[in-house]
């Protein structure tokens, strides 16, 4: 049985004196009681402090502003100072340095004009402040905000996590204080002004939206202090911490770098560098590649460190880097290319070449590492990686063991900044993560992390274990709390939500890159809280079998402002290239599949056997039918014994409706049913044992759940999709398998162009009042890998013959195709290009844009063009000569008309064109891509369609164009029935 974990208790005690003496005596360099900073005329002298109970430091080389600084400058905070006291003299405050973190460090883009991750952060002025400090005592922390701005009342501020429930007092109306109790596993929290909040919107435009700080139109992502102030209260080492964390003369041979600029470490002959208290800078185009006799590098508390560390050798069993310093990248540009000069990278991938803010080699022998206390700011790509050669080639981590304790990680504002990834056997816990990627990295097997405090940014999950199959058995992950985020996308992306497996890295449309010789199981994660709104829970995309992964408490306070199906959680089983499905385990018979236990939204528990689960419900779990039995929603407390019965009348998942009034019936032993239509709520009348109900159903697509609730509170719930077109006019069908053009053609080879999805299967045509509905069928899925207005990698066309012409007539540029006879209108379906000249829309013979198509998708197989009946005047629907074509879809400069080119079969395969024609193009047809024209296509002469409606005409002979050109016939409707 899987037992429920509860928070750590905070440990409201006092660390010992003797042990403290002992450290004290072990520290080599500390702080000065008392310095004085550059503050301006008339500032009052700093006081720090340095005893048993509490530590504090300072930097005399401040700078305090957002512009860029000197090397030799620390920068200090222009939003808050911070002062610090015991509990037991509280009227002796201490200051404590406030840093600050810019981001780029207050410059533009260096050399690069392309996105680097910063973009809302820089144009929004966002800022993280941080003070550390040590203490073994419970103290108060005064933050004061030096905007400006100020506050009436201690209500006005707020402490994240929430849950540490820390006693809070308004001194006045610029200052908060805090009591922070003594713990061993310290605090880490925000302290959060509300005159300094602001949120974040998703503007809707493109694809995914981009991120703005406009209410106006536009949907709330989350809210946060645009300069935020951060709190780390260290617990002071006890006599053991301190001899592995603290090194002196007897823990081996010491180099004392002196403040200032520091670029020959590369060749020191000691064993550890030892950086006391000061400010130091490698500069922008140096980075620390240390000797293989060190294997340990120390941050004393009040030393900052500007530059990036690597250990290239693999000869150290144990590896250290510890201390209370800060370790800032600030001096880099993003993706910082050792190879070319520390410039922007310019290459498609920078893995080997870019600085890492801490990098290490292993050497695959049992090696350890610890990591304890230090603060990375700033990082300019990856914060922390560790790599394995054999001779020349990359191969896996192995034998290499972390413990990491008390890790900081600010001002990550790039993207690819992600969090740590734990090695087999390796400890994390009481860290820290502002980061811009994947934040808990869950790779290896015997890893446990706990206490985790994270503010994410926008790109990648909290928790990740996927892109890639793995094995992983024994993972552990407790006390996780995410203060914020800004995961903002409105559409379905594969590596988002709180938790996530991602699909293939090489492809992430690609559904067939599964290994089912690989095993996930045993993941459990334990005590999640999500402050604030969020994207999505979770999406597992599994590349292996998986097994016995549970998540117990999993709270979220609420959904974003984006529509439900931005929000979806997802669970799909892949294939491996033969097109076997990894197995889930059977969570509905032997509990060892995907449980979510005590999964709460806004407080309200997450039920499988309730009412609420559902992707258009408060769960928002869109999970596909193959992995039923493979998951379990559960909570403790809920009502037990048997459901009642149920059977609904007729109703069939994914029918279309004749009318727009749903007639709901069916028996059941219930007390009572309800009938529930997007979201609206009616309750049906029962009689003997039956029960009946009266829906009125909307536009195109609904969710119909019809609920059976037992006496003692037990449900019964199905659900149903049901569509509604309007009235039907007749309809056309074309046979499956032939979308392959004149029988020769080839889908592109990436997975997101997956099998049957060019496959047309049929057109029906519906009246609904002033609208048409052109409802266009498909053999495969419908999947959008790009985000698009539902899909990404399909245009359909759709023609109307003026009259009983006979002229042969070019249809839209770009098709290489000829239809038999002339066209009165086209209508266009293209999911990611209304703002092109010839994107989605109706067209006229002279291709003017008539009139919108409003596109609804689908995704099991349907692409629906909604379109204005005065948009398509006298097009005499019943009795009109109908062509409806599919091809691929192109961005603006890819092809003629936004149509892919399907080019020859060497092209294709990569003989004489460039990489990306195979992954991205149709092959199988006539030429090679060229530079030199508009169509980037040598030989136009074949269609650019992938499947044709051709009626009783032979597709293949239809569209053979060495036969000559390629003209398509029109086909007439076969009418509804009355």
């Amino acid at each position: 049985m899987r037992s429920a974990r509860t928070r750590r208790p905070t440990t409201a005690a006092t660390a010992t004196t003797g042990a403290l003496a002992l450290v004290a005596g072990l520290l080599i360099a500390t702080p000065s009681v008392a310095t004085t900073g550059p503050f301006p005329a008339g500032a009052a002298e700093t006081r720090t402090a340095n005893s048993a109970q509490l530590r504090t430091w300072w930097h005399d080389n401040a700078a305090a502003t957002t512009a860029p600084i000197a090397g030799d400058q620390v920068r200090r905070s222009t939003f808050y100072d911070a002062t610090v006291a015991t509990a037991s003299d509280p009227d002796t405050p201490y200051d404590s340095f406030v840093y600050m973190s810019v981001p780029r460090g207050g410059n533009d883009k260096l050399g690069y004009t392309e996105e680097d991750g910063a973009e809302f952060s820089s144009s929004a002025d966002l800022t993280m402040s941080w003070s550390s400090f040590e203490y073994s005592a419970d103290v108060w922390v005064d933050i004061t905000l030096k905007s400006g701005q100020q506050i009436a009342s201690a209500d006005q501020v707020t402490i994240r996590p929430t849950d540490l429930g820390l006693e809070t007092r308004l001194v006045d109306s610029t200052t908060s204080r805090v009591k922070v109790p003594y713990s061993e596993d310290g605090h880490r929290f925000s302290v959060e002004f509300d005159p300094q909040l602001v949120t974040a919107y998703n503007d809707l435009t493109g694809a995914s939206g981009r991120l703005t700080t406009s209410a106006e139109g536009n949907r709330a992502i989350g809210t946060e202090p645009r300069n935020s102030v951060l709190v780390f209260a260290n617990p002071a080492p006890s006599v053991a911490e301190a001899e592995r964390t603290i090194p002196t003369e007897q823990s081996g041979s010491l180099h004392r770098p002196q403040p200032g600029l520091v670029d020959d470490l590369d060749d020191v002959t000691e064993e550890i560098v030892y950086f006391g208290p000061g400010t130091y800078y490698m500069g922008a185009d140096h980075h620390a590649v240390l000797p293989e006799n060190v294997r340990w590098v120390y941050l004393a508390p009040g030393a900052y460190v500007k530059g990036a560390f690597r250990f290239p050798h693999e000869t150290q069993p144990e590896l250290k880097v510890t201390g209370l310093g800060v370790l800032s990248g600030e001096q880099y540009v993003y993706e910082a290319d050792t190879s070319h000069g520390y410039q922007h990278n310019v290459t498609d991938n920078c893995h080997v070449t870019c600085v890492k803010m801490l990098q290490f080699e292993s050497s695959n022998t049992q090696q350890t590492l610890d990591l304890q206390g230090v603060t990375i700011n700033e990082p300019p790509y990856h914060s922390f990686v560790v790599y394995a050669h054999e001779g020349d080639t990359e191969v896996g981590v192995e034998n290499f063991r972390m413990n990491v304790e008390n890790y900081k990680q600010v001002g990550s504002w790039y993207w690819q900044t992600d969090g740590i990834e734990l090695y087999d056997g390796g400890r994390m816990r009481n860290t820290f993560f502002h980061a811009n990627d994947d934040v808990l990295k869950m790779y290896h097997s015997d890893v446990a992390v706990e206490n985790t405090v994270i503010w994410k940014n926008e790109n990648g999950p909290v928790v990740q274990w996927g892109w890639t199959p793995r094995d992983i058995d024994g993972v552990t992950v407790t006390n996780t709390d995410v203060i914020h985020n800004r995961m903002y996308w409105k559409d379905v992306k594969y590596n988002t939500c709180v938790f996530n497996s991602s699909s293939h890295w090489q492809d992430m449309g690609a559904t067939d890159r599964a290994d089912t010789a690989t095993t996930v199981r045993n993941l459990r994660f334990a005590d999640t809280r999500v402050e604030g709104p969020v994207n999505c829970a979770l999406r597992v995309f599994a590349l292996s079998d998986t097994q016995n992964v549970e998540i117990d408490g999993l709270h979220l306070d609420g959904w974003n402002e984006l529509d439900p199906e931005a929000q979806a959680s997802l669970f799909k089983r892949y294939t491996d290239p033969a097109g076997t499905k990894v197995t889930i385990g059977d969570e509905a018979g032997e509990g060892n599949g995907l449980l979510l236990h005590d999964f709460t939204v806004g407080g309200v528990p997450i039920l499988k056997a309730g009412d609420n689960w559902a992707a258009d419900e408060l769960g928002r779990l869109n999970f596909d039918a193959d992995t039923w039995d493979g998951w379990n929603a559960t909570a403790d407390g809920r009502p037990t014994g048997p459901a009642p019965t149920l059977t609904v009348d007729g109703l069939t998942d994914g029918a279309t409706a004749p009318s727009r009034t749903l007639d709901v019936t069916g028996s059941t032993d219930a007390a009572a049913v309800t009938v529930t239509v997007n979201g609206v709520e009616t309750a049906a009348r029962l009689r003997d044992g039956r029960f009946s109900a009266k829906a009125r159903l909307g536009e195109i697509s609904h969710r119909v759940r019809v609920t059976a609730r037992g006496a003692g509170g037990v449900l019964n719930v199905q659900r149903f999709t049901v569509h509604a077109f309007g009235k039907k006019v007749g309809s056309v069908t074309d046979p499956s398998g032939d979308d392959a053009g004149p029988g020769t053609y080839r889908y592109p080879s990436a997975g997101a162009f997956n099998p049957g999805s060019f496959d047309l299967t049929g057109l029906d045509v519906y009246r609904d009042g002033d609208t048409v509905r052109f409802v266009v069928s498909t053999a495969g899925e419908i999947r959008n890998p790009w985000g698009g207005n539902g899909m990404s990698t399909q245009r359909v066309n759709i023609y109307l013959r003026n009259g009983g012409s006979t002229t042969t007539t070019p249809l839209l540029p770009g098709t290489n195709t000829s239809a038999a006879g002339a066209w009165t209108y086209a209508v266009v379906a293209d999911g990611r290009n209304d703002a092109s000249r010839l994107g989605g829309g109706v067209y006229d013979a002279g291709l003017a844009r008539s009139g919108n198509v409003r596109l609804t998708v689908i995704p099991s197989g349907k692409i629906v063009a909604s379109v204005p009946a005065d948009a398509i005047p006298e097009a005499g629907l019943r009795s009109a000569g109908y062509q409806v074509s599919m091809f691929g879809a192109a961005e603006d400069g890819e092809g003629i008309g936004n149509v892919r080119p399907v080019y020859g079969t060497e092209c294709w395969e990569g003989i004489g064109c460039p990489w990306f024609v195979g992954p991205y193009r149709g092959g199988g047809g006539a030429g090679n891509w060229t530079e030199s024209t508009q169509s980037h296509d040598t030989d136009t002469s074949d269609s650019n369609a992938f499947d044709v409606i051709t009626g009783t005409a032979d597709q293949s002979a239809v569209m053979d164009w060495t036969r000559g050109p390629v003209v398509v016939p029109y086909v007439t409707l076969d009418p509804a029935r009355s």
